[in-house]
């Protein structure tokens, strides 16, 4: 039946059709759902992937509208939905979820647009903190009259704590991810083999991480200026004879 609803343009089954012709809800229909057997596997999307709007639109939805706290079984439920591993899809949330915008951020913003530069340049010269595509999302929901006036709306995003961590291990986190310069080149086997926790677990506490981890790094940054700074004062400077 899923595969019978797949669109490949898209990359996802229309779930509201197969729920319509199973009268069974969507969510009963995802539970019922295995990837395996109808041969749909799951795509990558990373956090630092820029999404397609409507992917992104998508996801916003569909969580707000089924959940009001999400367990891990929650996310895998919203992963099947999308068609994206659950854990990219928490990633992508968490992100989408933090973001706010401002009176002169969008400004800022419709001045760059009506001058017609594209999203991936706005989103470097505003310095907004997030992803191309959830600047532009965001953007196109705003209403410019209620920025900054409205309260913001308390964040769906929670992950269940379905393992605790002592800070020994997220220490050890922390160290064995400042080893690598991108989430894509993560290895998720070596980090849960040493640590002792499963990948998605580590994949969760990384985000709940973020930001000890940004600190860590602008720490080294900042030590490693300072490295720069003193090994050129100290440097003999060779003159020609």
């Amino acid at each position: 039946m899923a595969r019978k609803h797949f669109d490949r343009h898209k990359g996802r089954v229309n779930w509201e059709a197969v729920s319509q012709e199973m009268r069974l809800p969507v969510l009963g229909c995802l539970e019922c759902f295995d990837p395996q057997q109808e041969r749909i596997f799951p795509r990558r999307c990373p956090e630092f992937y820029e999404w397609p709007a409507e992917d992104l639109v998508a996801l916003k939805t569909f969580t707000e509208t089924h959940f009001q706290k999400m367990s891990v079984y929650d996310w895998e439920l919203c992963g099947k939905y999308m068609n994206i591993d659950h854990s990219d899809c928490i990633a992508k949330m968490w992100a989408l979820s933090k973001f706010q915008m401002t009176p002169a951020l969008f400004d800022e913003v419709t001045e760059y647009r009506q001058a017609g530069l594209l999203w991936p340049t706005i989103c470097r010269k505003t310095m907004c903190g997030c992803t191309a595509d959830i600047l532009r999302v965001v953007y196109a929901n705003t209403n410019r009259s209620k920025v900054g006036k409205s309260k913001r709306p308390k964040a769906q995003f929670s992950i269940s704590k379905h393992q605790h961590w002592t800070r020994e291990e997220d220490e050890r986190l922390i160290g064995l991810l400042s080893q690598y310069d991108t989430g894509s080149d993560i290895d998720w086997n070596f980090i849960s083999k040493t640590i002792g926790h499963s990948k998605n677990a580590c994949r969760y506490r990384r985000i709940l991480l973020r930001p000890r981890l940004a600190k860590r790094r602008a720490n080294v940054d900042t030590e490693d200026n300072f490295s720069d700074t003193d090994t050129s004062a100290s440097s003999p400077t060779v003159t020609d004879r």
